[in-house]
């Protein structure tokens, strides 16, 4: 009977953790804009609905792009 109660205790909280878990290593995978990888804001704003951060934020992104990429093409 003790047995039993180990299995359905561990049983438990492996089914309680496994989606957090799982939603940890799909949210590590993503690659957030440069803005939103800076700003808890505008991050949790490209979660939620990321046609709205592209509206809003797009082309600052872009032109945050441009010129890291100048700058490393002009530093030897």
């Amino acid at each position: 009977m003790e047995r039993y109660q180990y299995i359905i205790v561990l049983l438990f909280i492996v089914l309680a953790f496994t989606p957090i878990t799982w939603q940890a290593i799909q949210r590590r995978k993503l690659n957030p804009p440069p803005m939103a990888s800076h700003d808890r804001k505008l991050y949790r704003l490209w979660r939620s609905d990321p046609q709205s951060y592209e509206r809003q934020y797009g082309a600052m992104d872009k032109q945050y792009q441009q010129v890291q990429k100048d700058k490393n093409r002009t530093t030897p």
